[in-house]
């Protein structure tokens, strides 16, 4: 009986996680506010790693922790580049470099091989 919650919790874990990456994606197409998907996609990933870590998966939880706030940076410092001009892009190319190196390093915890952290 206990393997049935657990199912349920599951599901709706992953329901709600598809659910904010849909929604901020379709949302930042459609208003053009990169920002909103970057929220999003932090939320998402933010309920993964919550679970990765209540599964006793540290560093998936800490790859899915640093790759969310990856791409808040990175759709921060996009969207303010778009909304700023072409002149007063370069100030925000640092907040893209960090949030694409967040990803990145968030992937290379998360792409690693699974098992007693």
């Amino acid at each position: 009986m206990g393997g049935t919650r657990s199912d349920l919790v599951g599901t709706i874990a992953r329901a709600v996680v598809v659910g904010c990456f849909v929604a901020g994606g379709v949302f930042a197409l459609v208003t053009r506010q990169l920002v909103f998907a970057g929220v999003a996609f932090l939320a998402g990933h933010t309920i993964l790693a919550a679970a990765a870590v209540i599964q006793g998966q540290r560093r998936r939880g800490v790859g899915l922790s640093l790759s969310g706030i990856g791409w808040l940076a990175l759709s921060i410092g996009l969207g303010s580049g778009t909304a700023a001009g072409a002149e007063t892009a370069l100030p925000e190319t640092p907040l893209v470099a960090v949030g694409f190196g967040l990803v990145a390093v968030g992937m290379l915890l998360l792409l690693g091989p699974f098992g007693g952290d």
